[in-house]
């Protein structure tokens, strides 16, 4: 290369002017060399504590914004989560107004009012049971016919009447099965729910209910409140799920701005250790530099033009030889990631370190092709950037995450992914 040509021939120049100030520098080099050591540790750690201190800013910074940021949205939540209570506790109270003298009598009747139809169907559907097919009826409610379609009373929902825990189930449900309500359930119970007569008036409230059985009353008020509950509980589920992820990631933010901390205090203790040193010494060195000012002058400036020309050529010489060296291992580099985006797809890091750094690595070995010694594949073969977008994006930052992150994007067929924790599915989202 023409500049490691030119770097000999200014070290060349450099070597007889180094010859000329010889003499001199032995007077102050042992003091020069202890200063000059304790310089740069003392400036090594002053630009480590400067910028672990902005680095802890940020960490704090961003900790309290995320803090806060936390704090109103559980707060929104906590309020959302209050208006759906009272639909669970009205519904609680509607099952403790049912008697099982008045269960037993609904259950006996041979020829059940429309009233009690209506009202037992919806029971059947939040319990998810069978109903009759769906054919139109007229139903008789309020002394006036309406519209609508067949109940399921004798063929399915009579019996649930007659069951000895009918009670004990509608009170599980409120407990356990309240939040297993979906959708579906919903749109079915949509029509009994809003069920009008042709002149507006509503049926499917408690007031017309208790004119047939204070047990439909409560059953016709437990029946709207769990469709009540699940309207505004869909609203509060999703930000508590998001809310758990946040104190989640707040408590990694907590400890990392704790770690950092630690890290910051053990840099500035021993920048002042240094700093005492570096003081003591340099009162021990002014009084040779007073002698030796203008032979210093000179030894710095041989100094500074050596240490730059040397510097230049080490990282020239170290540039040519790295790029040298890593064309001869390209091959086996590539041949070893290939082997592992095509067999370690299905193994644990355990597994996969070791076909990696046992079996493919000694077989490119035994083949004589060049490879590199622990070649870092997560580097090899994706660069910083995407990982940090990967990351952004919802996958895992440790090495096996990246790992199956590269082979998903870099196979030539479908992956197949087991996912019991639903990263990857967030992620590929």
């Amino acid at each position: 290369m023409k500049g490691l040509d030119c770097l000999a021939e200014a070290a060349q120049g450099v070597e007889e002017l180094k010859i000329d100030l010889k003499k001199e520098d032995i007077k102050l080099k042992e003091a020069s060399e202890i200063t000059d050591k304790l310089l740069k540790e003392l400036e090594v750690e002053n630009k480590k504590a400067k910028e672990k201190g902005d680095e802890v800013a940020i960490v704090a910074e961003n900790c309290i914004n995320q803090k806060n940021q936390i704090m109103e949205e559980k707060e929104a939540a906590d309020r959302d989560l209050a208006i759906a209570l009272p639909y669970l506790k009205k519904a609680e109270a509607a099952v403790d107004s049912i008697k099982p003298g008045d269960i037993k009598e609904l259950g006996g009747m041979n020829n059940a009012v429309d009233t009690t139809r209506l009202i037992m169907d919806t029971i059947h559907i939040l319990f998810q049971r069978s109903l009759d097919p769906v054919k139109p009826r007229s139903l008789t409610m309020l002394k006036t016919e309406i519209p609508f379609i067949n109940d399921s009373f004798d063929n399915h929902t009579k019996m649930t009447l007659k069951s000895s825990v009918f009670l004990k189930d509608l009170l599980d449900f409120s407990n356990n099965d309240k939040d297993n309500i979906n959708e579906e359930t919903i749109e079915l119970l949509e029509p009994y729910i809003t069920l009008c007569t042709p002149d507006g008036r509503e049926v499917f409230t408690g007031p017309v209910a208790k004119k047939s059985s204070a047990a439909l009353e409560g059953m016709c008020v437990w029946a709207a409140a769990m469709s009540d509950y699940h309207k505004q509980s869909k609203i509060v589920k999703p930000k508590l799920r998001l809310l758990e992820i946040k104190m989640a990631e707040l408590k990694e933010a907590e400890t990392n701005l704790a770690a950092a901390e630690n890290e910051l205090r053990e840099v500035t203790e021993l920048k002042e250790r240094l700093r005492k040193k570096f003081d003591a010494q340099m009162a021990e060195k002014k009084a040779l530099e007073e002698k030796a000012n203008k032979t210093r002058r000179k030894m710095d400036q041989a100094n500074r033009l050596i240490n730059s020309l040397q510097d230049n050529k080490d990282r020239w010489i170290a540039s040519a030889n790295e790029f040298k060296s890593l064309k001869m291992r390209l091959v086996g580099d590539v041949a070893k990631a290939c082997a592992f985006v095509s067999y370690c797809g299905p193994f644990n890091t355990e597994f996969r370190s070791k076909l990696l750094e046992e079996y493919f690595h000694n077989d490119i070995m035994t083949k004589e092709i060049p490879v590199s010694d622990g070649l870092q594949l997560t580097q090899f073969l994706v660069d910083a950037a995407t990982i940090g977008e990967w990351n952004l994006e919802g996958l895992p930052s440790d090495d096996l995450s990246i790992q199956n992150g590269i082979m998903v994007t870099r196979s030539s067929r479908y992956p197949l992914m087991i996912d019991p924790q639903s990263q990857a599915y967030s992620w590929i989202k």
